[in-house]
């Protein structure tokens, strides 16, 4: 059956426009998928750890140096890890903070995105070893980041494009809403109810 992990990351609870966006695109494809599975994960809640001396020794070695600590470390990553694999379908609420992504999310990032386990160098360079699956990304921001005035200063989507492309997941769709007043944002997660709902059809193996 299905599987879709959900992952909400905005600091703001009730009134976060991603989280509002997320859980619209997650009762959408329970709706398309009634046999399907969700995993939840709030990165604001369950803060994953930053990259430590001891998760570096971890990957990276030397094996003599393994002890509980590094052990710890990994099984962490792991457990992250385990999560995306188990799923084919990725729901990332990811607000934009000063240009970028919440720093919950990337420390998320840093857990996930290991040599070896979910990227490899080949014969012919680096190569994604998590293929398959789609991400879809609900995005907050104040402002408009395809006018052209604001696009240059967009760290957001080409990052989370770049690195979940890094570990193979190359289909990744972007659905975004901006604003700061109330009435400006509930108008934005109104109409993005379409797009939302042509997003988890598409995304549904039954549709």
């Amino acid at each position: 059956m299905p599987h879709l992990l959900h992952i909400d990351s905005s600091a703001r609870g009730e009134g976060s426009a991603s989280r509002r966006l997320s859980a619209e695109y997650v009762r959408v494809w329970r709706d398309r998928n009634p046999h399907g599975t969700v995993t939840y994960r709030d990165l604001a809640v369950d803060i994953p750890d930053f990259v430590s001396p001891e998760w570096i020794t971890g990957v990276f070695g030397p094996a003599e140096a393994a002890n509980a600590d590094t052990k710890a470390a990994l099984e962490a990553s792991e457990r992250l890890i385990g999560e995306i694999e188990s799923a084919d379908v990725l729901v990332l609420g990811v607000p934009m903070y000063n240009f970028g992504v919440p720093a919950t999310f990337k420390a998320w990032i840093d857990q996930v995105v290991m040599a070896g386990r979910t990227f490899a160098f080949g014969e012919y360079g680096p190569e994604g070893l998590l293929k398959g699956k789609k991400a879809v990304v609900l995005r907050s921001s104040g402002s408009d980041f395809d006018n052209p005035a604001f696009a240059p200063m967009d760290f957001h989507a080409p990052y989370i494009r770049g690195v979940l492309g890094w570990i193979g997941i190359a289909d990744v769709e972007i659905i975004a809403v901006n604003g700061f007043a109330a009435e400006q944002i509930d108008a934005a997660v109104r109409e993005a109810g379409n797009a939302i709902a042509a997003s988890a059809g598409a995304a549904s193996p039954a549709a």
